[in-house]
């Protein structure tokens, strides 16, 4: 009986799916951007209040001054935000892309060595139970396969 499934059982207890690691990937960042969004709001929100307090008739020196104050620390605040975001944003698709290069294109290279040598040498060992091993698992039966006569 042939089970229906996307992972194989090699390595029982790690069940690692490329597409299940980049929606991770996505709803890290979809989150990052949501909090953006609501700091914006906050911010914007105390800028429109502030400024909805001025009545430009009655207004003193001092006033002006104050409310000039709130509305500087305000901006400087919500631009502090957005440079920790852009800072934190750009390290995790740093780490993002080590990951890529290491988890997908590194073993999809040696498998295209694999397959251009015809499967006359030895197929690279794969340590994670993903979808890159188990094109590397079908190669290798393909390449049994054809070498076997007929």
């Amino acid at each position: 009986m042939k089970r229906n499934s996307i992972f194989r059982d090699e390595l029982p207890g790690e069940k690692k799916s490329i597409i299940n690691l980049l929606m991770t990937g996505y709803i890290v960042v979809i989150s990052c951007l949501g909090y953006a969004a609501f700091f914006l709001y906050i911010q914007l929100g105390q800028v429109e209040r502030i400024v909805g307090t001025m009545d430009t008739q009655t207004l003193k020196p001092d006033q002006i001054e104050l409310l000039k104050d709130r509305i500087v620390r305000s901006a400087v605040q919500l631009k502090n935000e957005m440079i920790g975001m852009a800072i934190v944003g750009t390290l995790v698709c740093i780490i993002g892309g080590f990951y890529t290069v290491s988890m997908i294109i590194k073993p999809l290279r040696k498998l295209v060595r694999f397959a251009e040598e015809q499967g006359t040498t030895e197929l690279p060992e794969f340590k994670s139970n993903t979808e890159i091993k188990q094109l590397a698992t079908a190669l290798t039966r393909l390449t049994e396969n054809l070498k076997q006569p007929h």
